[in-house]
C-alpha cells in the first residue's frame, strides 16, 4: 500500500558536506525538543469515597502518551507536548473524565481526577466483534467484558472458574471435582447436534486450541484437563464475550457458539513496577453429600456373600443382628485435605518508546484423594493433582509515531494425575460407591462385590504432560488521522501427551482378573493453530451531522492435529513401565489439517452521537465444506440509538437510555473428513484388506445461525442503578444430522447431512446498583439471569438418536419437538392402587400382592408397573430436560473503613431442571453393585427376612416401586429428580494496608485475602452434585459431548477450597 501525499523521487547519495550540516541542525535542534516538553502528574481517586483508583488509564487524547495509577491512585506522564492538551482517565466501572490542561515547557503540572462510579460503560472501548476498536454505544449487538483486574482477590485459579457466574447467557460445565479438572463452556445453549458446541477462543488476536480430553485412546474422560485452563489468568486484562450469531458474524464459520478474546496485559512507561502473589490454601470435598453405606447380614456366621454378624464385628466393630440394618463410612478412609499453592511474579515498565510485561505463575493442586495407606509393596497409588508452570512476556514498540508494535507470547508446562473416576467400573470412587459394607473381609476390605477392590484400583495410573507456546505479532499503522491499518499474525503450538498405566500385578488383593500382566497406553497429541488477520479502516464524516467508518480485512486459518497412541499389554514382569515391553501391541495414528479463509467489510454509519448503523459480511472458505457446497456469505446489520444523549433530554431520574437491536449470521463447518468416502483397515487371517467407513456426501456446508436480538440498557440516577435487558432468538438452518443410508450400499456407519433445524430463544437480564458510596462505606449489588429454550424442530426424517451410544442406562435423546438431550424413560402408572407386577404387566391389588409376600421375596421380583408396560413405548415417555429454564448469579462488593473489602458471589440454576442420579440409582436397585443406602437396605431385609410381617413387606414394596426401583429393563425411572439449585460460588475479604505499613517491608501496596470457594449449596437434589457430569472432558463435538450433559456418575463432588494470599507491589 502507497503511503499518501508523498511524492516519489530519485534519492541521491548525500555529499559529506550536506551530512555534516545535518549533524550540526540536528544537535542544535535536541535541546529545543525537549524544552518543548513538559510532565503531567496527579492522582485518581473514587468520588465520595476518595479512595485512590489503581490501573486507571490516564492518557493524552490524540496521542501515544499515557500512564497507569499505582496503588495510590498517582500517575505521571512523561514528554507531555507543550502547549494545551485534554488527559482523559478511564477506568472499568467508572465515568470517564476529561480535563484541559495546560503544559509548560520544562515544568511539571497537576491535575487530579476524581471518578464516579457507574453500573454502565457506553464509553468502553472494545474490539471483538467490531472489527477495530469501537465505543460500546456504537454496536447494536450484545458485547460481555470481564475486566480480571477486579477479580484479583476473588478465589479463582484459572480461566473455567473466571468465565463462571460472570455473566448472563454464558456458563460453565464442570466435570467433577477433581484437581485440574477443567469445564465445558457454553453460551446461550448449544448451536449444533453433531459439532462441537465450545465457544471459539482468541488470546490477543490469535484463535488457541481449547480442547479437552486425555487423548485418543486413553478411555473414561473423567478428571480431564482443558486447554483453556493453560491461560495464565494472572496475564490477563480483561476478556470481551460475544455471545451470539448477530454479534459473531465477522468471526464467519466455526463462531456460531460465541466468540470469547483474552486481552494479556501491556507495559506502561515508567520505572519498573513489580507484582508479587503468594497464595496457599486447602480443599475438602463435601463427603456429607454421599449417604453412608448401608448392609445387613442374615446369621452369625457368612451367608453367601456376607460375612455374618461376627465378620461385621471383626471389620467394622459393630454389634448387630442378623437381618439389622446398619451403616458404615467407607469414604471418608479414601480422602484427606488437599493442598493448594500459587506463586506469580511480574513486572512493568519502559519507555515512550517501548514498554514490557513479563510475568511467571507457578500453580500446583494436590487435592483431597489420598491413597497412601492403600499402596502394594514397591507400587504407587493413583493421586490427583495438577502443576502448571505459565509464563507470558509482552514488548510493545512504537518506532513513529504512526506505527505501534507489539509481541505478545505464553508459554505453559502443565503435569496432571487423576484416578480412574466417573462412570468406570474401575474406578476409586466408583468401587467405593458400589461396595457392600457387609460384604467387606481381610483380602477386600471395603466388600467389593464385583471387577476390582478398591485397593487394586488404587493402582491404575492416568496422567498428562503439556508443553505449550503461543504468540502474537502485531503492527498497527496510522497511515493518516483517518486511515489505519493492522496486521496480526501468530501461531498456538501445544504438545500433549497423555499416559494410561496398570502395573504388572496390579490385583494386589487377587480379586481382579482383568490385565493383571499389566497395560501401558501412551498418547500423543500435537496441535498447531496459525492466524493471519490483516485489516483496514477509514474514518469520515458527512457534513456536521454524520460520521462514518469503513472496515475491509481478511483472517486466514490454518489447524494442523497429529496424534498417535499405542498400547502394550502384558509384561512379562514386575517393574516394567514402557508400552514396547507388552506382549499384545496397538497402535493408531491420526493426521488432521484444515484452512479457512475469510474476507470482511463492515460499515458504521454515526448521526450527531446518538444514533448508529452498522452493516457488515464475511464470505468463508473451508476446506471442510463439500467440493460442490461452494463458499459462505455471513452477512450482518444492527442498530444503537441513544435517545438520552438527545438535546433537551432531561437526565435527573433516567440518566442513559439506549436501545440496540441486531440481525446477524454465523456458521459452523462439518468435521474435516465428513465429505469423503473412506474405508478403514482391516486385518484378517487371510491378510490385509480394507471395510467401507464413512459414505461421504460431496454436498456438505457449514450450519448456518440466523440469530436477531433486541435490548436496551437503562441507566438511572446519573447510572448509580442499571439495568441491561436483551431478548435473542436462533434459528440454525442445515444442521447436520448422522443420517442411516441403505447398509446394502456397504456403509452401514451413519453419514452426516444438512437436514436438520433447531431453534432457540432467550432472555438476558442484568441489573447493578451502587446503593452506597461514603468514606468509610461503599456498597455494590448486581443481580443476573438468563431464560433459555431450546428445540430440535426438524430432523430431516431421521430418527430420533440417543445419546451415549448402546449404553441403556443414559436416557438422554435428540427428538423432533424437544429440548437436544431430553429425558425419556418410564412413569409409573399410577392409576392402579399399588403400580407393581410380577413380569407380566398385570398390576396386583393389595390382596394379591400380599398373598405374594407372604414368604420372602427378592426386591428385584417386584417391577413397577409403568405407562406401556410392556411395549416399546414403555421407555419414550419425556421426563424433562438437563439444562434449566433460568441460571444466573448475584453479589456483592462492600467496602468498608476504607481498608476491607468484602466479595460475595452466589450462582443458581432453577426451572424445569432435572438431573440423572444414575450412581444412586445403582445405589438403591442393583442387586450386586448396589442396595447399599439404608432406604435400599431396609426394603430388601425386610423383604428376605423370615421374621417380618406381611404388611412390612407390602409397605417395603410400595416403598420399593415407588421410589427404589430402577436401571433394566426400567432405566430412567425413579432416576432422574428435580435439581434446582443456590450455590454460595465465591466469597473473599481483603484487608489493604496502609501505605505507611507496607513502605515498612519496601512495598508500594499490600493486601492480604483470605477467601472461599463453593462454601454451601442449596439444592433438593438427592445425588452427589446436581453440578456435575459423567461425559465432561469430551469437548470435540458428536451427540455424547454436546449433550449427555445433567448425568451424575460416579464423580466426586465439587470441593470446597480456602485460601489465603498475600499481593504486594514494589
Amino acid at each position: 500500500m502507497s503511503e499518501p501525499h508523498v511524492r516519489s523521487r530519485r534519492r541521491k547519495r548525500p555529499s559529506r558536506f550536506g551530512t555534516g550540516l545535518a549533524a550540526v541542525a540536528l544537535v542544535a535542534l535536541l535541546p529545543l525538543q525537549v524544552a518543548a516538553q513538559g510532565v503531567i502528574t496527579g492522582t485518581v481517586t473514587e468520588a465520595g469515597t476518595q479512595r485512590p483508583l489503581v490501573n486507571a488509564q490516564v492518557y493524552i487524547q490524540g496521542t501515544t502518551l499515557g500512564s497507569l495509577s499505582n496503588a495510590r491512585g498517582q500517575f505521571t506522564i512523561q514528554n507531555a507536548p507543550a502547549g494545551e492538551v485534554t488527559v482523559r482517565a478511564e477506568l472499568i466501572g467508572m465515568a470517564a473524565q476529561n480535563q484541559t490542561v495546560t503544559v509548560v515547557t520544562g515544568q511539571t503540572v497537576t491535575v487530579d481526577f476524581q471518578l464516579r462510579q457507574t453500573t454502565l460503560a457506553l464509553d468502553q472501548i472494545v474490539v471483538t466483534g467490531a472489527g477495530v476498536a469501537t465505543e460500546r454505544r456504537r454496536l447494536g449487538n450484545t458485547i460481555a467484558t470481564i475486566d480480571v483486574g477486579d477479580l484479583q482477590t476473588a478465589p479463582v485459579s484459572s480461566m473455567s472458574e473466571i468465565l463462571t457466574g460472570r455473566e448472563p447467557g454464558m456458563v460453565g460445565l464442570p466435570g467433577g471435582g477433581v484437581a485440574g479438572e477443567g469445564a465445558r463452556i457454553r453460551i446461550r445453549g448449544s448451536a449444533s447436534l453433531s459439532q462441537s458446541n465450545e465457544p471459539v477462543i482468541y488470546v490477543d488476536g490469535i484463535r488457541v486450541d481449547n480442547a479437552q480430553g486425555f487423548g485418543p485412546g486413553m478411555g473414561a474422560p473423567g478428571g480431564s484437563p482443558s486447554r483453556l485452563d493453560d491461560i495464565n489468568p494472572e496475564s490477563i486484562e480483561r476478556i470481551e464475550i460475544l455471545k451470539g450469531a448477530a454479534a459473531a458474524t465477522l468471526y464467519g464459520t466455526q463462531a456460531s457458539n460465541g466468540v470469547i478474546q483474552i486481552f494479556t496485559k501491556r507495559g506502561q512507561a515508567g520505572t519498573p513496577r513489580y507484582d508479587v502473589s503468594i497464595e496457599q490454601g486447602f480443599s475438602r470435598y463435601p463427603l456429607g453429600r454421599l449417604a453412608d453405606h448401608a448392609g445387613f447380614v442374615q446369621a452369625q456366621g457368612p451367608t453367601g456373600p456376607d460375612v455374618g454378624v461376627q465378620g461385621v464385628q471383626e471389620r467394622w466393630g459393630l454389634n448387630v443382628q442378623p437381618w439389622e440394618v446398619f451403616e458404615v463410612d467407607m469414604i471418608s478412609p479414601h480422602f484427606g485435605t488437599g493442598h493448594t499453592q500459587t506463586y506469580t511474579a511480574s513486572v512493568t515498565g519502559g519507555t515512550q518508546a517501548v514498554t514490557y510485561y513479563v510475568s511467571g505463575r507457578l500453580a500446583t493442586e494436590d487435592g483431597p484423594y489420598d491413597g497412601s495407606a492403600f499402596a502394594g509393596p514397591g507400587m504407587r497409588v493413583a493421586n490427583d493433582e495438577s502443576t502448571r508452570m505459565q509464563f507470558n512476556a509482552n514488548v510493545e514498540l512504537f518506532p513513529r509515531d504512526d506505527v505501534r508494535i507489539r509481541v505478545s507470547s505464553n508459554y505453559t508446562e502443565m503435569n496432571h494425575e487423576v484416578p480412574d473416576t466417573n462412570n468406570n467400573i474401575f474406578g476409586v470412587l466408583s468401587s467405593i460407591i458400589n461396595s457392600r459394607p457387609d460384604r467387606a473381609r481381610e483380602g477386600n476390605l471395603f466388600g467389593s462385590p464385583a471387577f476390582a477392590t478398591t485397593r487394586e484400583n488404587w493402582h491404575r495410573l492416568r496422567d498428562q504432560e503439556v508443553q505449550r507456546f503461543g504468540g502474537a505479532f502485531t503492527t498497527v499503522w496510522q497511515a493518516s488521522s483517518n486511515v489505519a491499518v493492522d496486521a496480526t499474525v501468530g501461531v498456538d503450538l501445544v504438545n500433549q501427551r497423555g499416559v494410561r498405566f496398570i502395573p504388572f500385578g496390579w490385583n494386589v488383593d487377587a480379586f481382579t482378573g482383568s490385565n493383571i500382566l499389566g497395560q501401558r497406553t501412551v498418547s500423543d497429541r500435537n496441535h498447531r493453530e496459525v492466524t493471519l488477520d490483516l485489516k483496514g479502516t477509514w474514518s469520515t464524516s458527512f457534513g456536521d451531522d454524520w460520521t462514518a467508518e469503513f472496515l475491509a480485512g481478511g483472517q486466514g486459518f490454518l489447524t494442523r492435529t497429529k496424534s498417535q497412541s499405542g498400547s502394550g499389554n502384558e509384561f512379562p514382569g514386575p517393574g516394567l513401565e514402557v508400552a514396547g515391553a507388552g506382549a499384545l501391541q496397538n497402535v493408531t495414528e491420526a493426521f488432521l489439517e484444515e484452512a479457512n479463509v475469510g474476507i470482511l467489510g463492515q460499515a458504521q454509519l454515526g448521526f450527531r452521537d446518538y444514533a448508529f448503523f452498522t452493516f457488515g459480511g464475511r464470505y468463508d472458505e473451508h476446506s471442510a465444506f463439500g467440493e460442490t457446497a461452494g463458499g459462505a456469505f455471513y452477512p450482518k446489520v444492527s442498530a444503537s440509538v441513544i435517545p438520552s444523549q438527545l438535546p433537551g433530554w432531561d437526565g435527573d431520574r433516567l440518566s442513559t437510555l439506549r436501545l440496540r437491536a441486531a440481525l446477524g449470521t454465523s456458521g459452523l463447518q462439518p468435521g474435516a473428513f465428513d465429505q469423503f468416502t473412506t474405508f478403514s483397515p482391516l486385518a484378517s487371517a487371510e491378510g490385509p484388506g480394507v471395510a467401507p467407513f464413512n459414505l461421504g456426501n460431496p454436498d456438505l456446508k457449514p450450519e448456518t445461525s440466523l440469530e436477531w436480538e433486541v435490548g436496551t440498557e437503562i441507566g438511572i440516577l446519573e447510572d448509580r442503578a442499571s439495568i441491561d435487558f436483551t431478548y435473542w432468538n436462533r434459528t440454525v438452518s442445515d444442521v447436520l444430522v448422522d443420517r442411516q443410508f441403505a447398509p446394502s450400499g456397504g456403509f452401514r456407519f451413519t453419514q452426516l447431512d444438512n437436514i436438520g433445524e433447531m431453534k432457540s430463544w432467550g432472555l438476558e437480564i442484568g441489573t447493578n446498583l451502587v446503593a452506597v458510596t461514603r468514606p468509610n462505606l461503599s456498597a455494590n449489588l448486581f443481580v443476573n439471569a438468563s431464560f433459555l429454550r431450546e428445540e430440535i424442530t426438524d430432523l430431516g426424517g431421521a430418527p430420533p438418536l440417543k445419546v451415549g451410544g448402546s449404553y441403556p442406562r443414559y436416557r438422554q435423546f435428540t427428538e423432533e419437538g424437544f429440548h437436544p438431550g431430553a429425558f425419556f424413560g418410564p412413569i409409573l402408572d399410577e392409576s392402579v392402587e399399588i403400580p407393581v407386577h410380577l413380569g407380566d404387566c398385570q398390576p396386583l391389588s393389595r390382596a394379591q400382592l400380599s398373598s405374594f409376600l407372604s414368604q420372602p421375596r427378592d426386591p428385584g421380583t417386584l417391577q413397577p408397573f409403568v405407562l406401556d408396560c410392556g411395549t416399546p413405548e414403555m421407555l419414550l415417555h419425556y421426563l424433562g430436560k438437563p439444562i434449566p429454564d433460568w441460571q444466573g448469579a448475584f453479589g456483592t462488593n462492600i467496602t468498608m473503613f476504607g481498608n476491607f473489602t468484602l466479595n460475595t458471589l452466589f450462582e443458581y440454576r432453577f426451572g424445569n431442571f432435572h438431573i440423572h442420579d444414575l450412581d444412586g440409582a445403582f445405589r438403591r436397585s442393583h442387586p450386586l453393585i448396589g442396595r447399599n443406602i439404608r432406604d435400599a437396605a431396609q426394603v430388601e431385609s425386610t423383604l428376605l427376612n423370615p421374621g417380618s410381617t406381611v404388611d412390612e413387606r407390602v409397605a417395603a414394596a410400595e416403598k420399593w416401586v415407588r421410589e427404589l426401583a430402577a436401571l433394566s429393563p426400567y432405566d430412567g425411572l425413579n432416576e432422574i429428580h428435580e435439581a434446582d439449585w443456590l450455590r454460595l460460588r465465591e466469597v473473599s475479604l481483603t484487608y489493604r494496608a496502609p501505605f505507611e505499613w507496607a513502605e515498612r517491608v519496601g512495598a508500594s501496596s499490600l493486601a492480604i485475602t483470605a477467601a472461599g470457594r463453593n462454601l454451601g449449596m442449596w439444592t433438593k437434589f438427592p445425588g452427589t452434585d446436581p453440578e456435575l457430569d459423567t461425559a465432561a472432558g469430551e469437548g470435540d463435538g458428536g451427540l455424547t459431548s454436546n449433550f449427555l450433559v445433567g448425568t451424575v456418575g460416579w464423580g466426586v463432588p465439587i470441593p470446597r477450597r480456602f485460601t489465603f494470599s498475600v499481593r504486594a507491589s514494589f
